[in-house]
């Protein structure tokens, strides 16, 4: 080494070398040796034999840097992890250094300089771990996090953003974190002017941002999500904000039901209170009628047309006062103001209540009754005394006004895994499979109504709300 360059060689502040290609030390600066955790440049020439072996923690190192300089004749920032010579405490160092060839082109030796940078290499090993750590829990958190700043042109740029990303828009993180306004785009077109307000007001404020709107992800449909962002400190012109964006689209149906639900109920209560009025209304006129009525018919000198409208009017009166009854035990059912107390009832008991208010018209047409619920061990059921009787009466009623003079209304029960399934059959004209789809429509008396059969159409229908508020199910074959 030429002269006038010895004191720039020994006073480096960064560790300077030549060595030799089979890895012996030629000669060091006092830099390298405190870098080697020794104070004179000789103690660390006397130790070093093999570079390779001794100093790179993968031996390997020493022929990947001997390749490049044959190569290349040089390298350059050569990161290696190495061992301190007189400690042996691993350490990382960054080279730089070229191949000195002959006049034959052979390489005679190599120089360079080494610098440590363990610490920088720790700083970067700790960010890798904070950020894998930071993708960890982000990754658990049901939605996407993210870091995202605005350039003073309005550019967005994302620095981070979690793997929630997938599911509420359907797009990769790489995918964002490369183009900066892709996640706008999937924002639905009638909530974007809204949102883009409230940030700004968020901004203007210094307040977090705290919205709802809807989204239409890439793999299709629509979420309402909600977005939580706060400004934060940068250094870099413009802003940054961090933020969460949670997928609300359950919630939100939720609260769509719950409405409906609560529309409906006020409709249910508007309804029953009207009914309520209404039958007020009609009764006491209807008790009038059928007051008069049952007197004229109770005279002894009327003419016999006179005495059949008479009749007819009776019938029409109760027919209604029937009608105006069942509308109301419906509504009450339906609207749950029908105060239902549950306990042990006996089934043949109640529907032998039930059958007697039948009897009499049942043998005015010759219809037989089978109970067949005598050989039951337990003939109990959980239910409401009255709700239950008011059920076995609508349905054997039906099977009584329904059936051939001369039939039959059997009643069976079987208990099944803690249930009991109670059958009321009869032998009637049956119903079509539309007719049986129809079966427990309020009103829809399925054509009966041009058979001079009387009923409102209510029965079943009140059956069914009755059964249902009671824990029962109710069915037809």
């Amino acid at each position: 080494m030429p002269e006038d360059f010895t004191s720039l060689f020994d006073f480096c502040p960064i560790g300077a070398y030549r060595s030799s290609p089979d890895g012996r030390v030629l000669r060091v600066n006092a830099a390298l040796a405190r870098i080697n955790g020794f104070d004179h440049t000789d103690d660390l020439a006397a130790v070093v034999h093999d570079i390779g072996a001794e100093w790179y923690v993968d031996p390997e190192r020493r022929e990947e840097f001997k390749a490049l300089l044959e190569r290349d004749g040089q390298v350059v920032g050569f990161v290696s992890e190495v061992r301190r010579y007189r400690t042996r405490e691993r350490i990382w160092v960054n080279e730089h250094a070229h191949a000195v060839r002959d006049d034959q082109g052979a390489i005679k030796f190599f120089e360079g300089t080494v610098e440590e940078i363990t610490q920088d290499i720790r700083a970067q090993q700790d960010l890798r771990r904070s950020e894998e750590q930071l993708r960890q829990v982000t990754a658990q958190i049901p939605g996407l996090v993210y870091r995202m700043h605005v350039s003073p042109q309005g550019r967005r740029r994302f620095d981070f953003v979690s793997p929630g990303v997938r599911d509420i828009y359907g797009v990769e993180p790489a995918e964002v974190l490369d183009n900066g306004e892709l996640l706008q785009t999937f924002t639905h077109p009638e909530d974007v002017a809204a949102l883009r307000t409230t940030t700004s007001e968020g901004r203007r404020r210094g307040a977090p941002v705290i919205f709802e709107f809807r989204v239409l992800p890439r793999t299709g449909g629509l979420r309402w999500v909600q977005l939580t962002s706060s400004e934060v400190q940068s250094s870099e012109p413009g802003y940054t904000r961090i933020g969460m964006v949670v997928d609300i689209t359950e919630r939100k149906l939720a609260e769509t039901l719950r409405a409906e639900r609560d529309r409906a109920d006020a409709a249910n209560r508007a309804t029953s209170q009207f009914l309520s009025r209404v039958s007020h209304e009609l009764r006491t006129p209807l008790n009038a009628i059928l007051g008069f009525a049952q007197l004229l018919d109770m005279g002894d000198e009327m003419p016999d047309q006179q005495a059949r409208w008479v009749r007819q009017i009776l019938a029409s009166g109760r027919h209604l006062l029937g009608l105006v009854d069942d509308v109301l035990d419906l509504s009450a059912a339906q609207s749950g103001q029908q105060r239902l107390h549950l306990e042990a009832v006996d089934l043949q008991a109640t529907a032998d209540e039930a059958w007697a208010m039948l009897s009499a018209r049942a043998q005015e047409r010759g219809i037989a009754f089978d109970n067949r619920l005598a050989p039951m061990s337990a003939p109990w059921v959980h239910a409401d005394r009255k709700g239950l009787r008011q059920v076995l009466s609508n349905l054997m009623s039906n099977a009584v006004k329904y059936n051939r003079a001369g039939g039959l209304v059997r009643l069976e029960a079987r208990e099944t895994d803690g249930r009991v399934e109670v059958d009321i059959s009869d032998t009637g004209i049956g119903m079509n499979a539309d007719q049986l789809s129809r079966l427990f429509n309020a009103f829809d008396r399925l054509g009966a109504q041009h058979s001079g059969v009387e009923g409102t159409g209510l029965g079943l229908a009140l059956s069914r709300q009755l059964t249902d508020s009671m824990g029962g199910t109710i069915g037809v074959r």
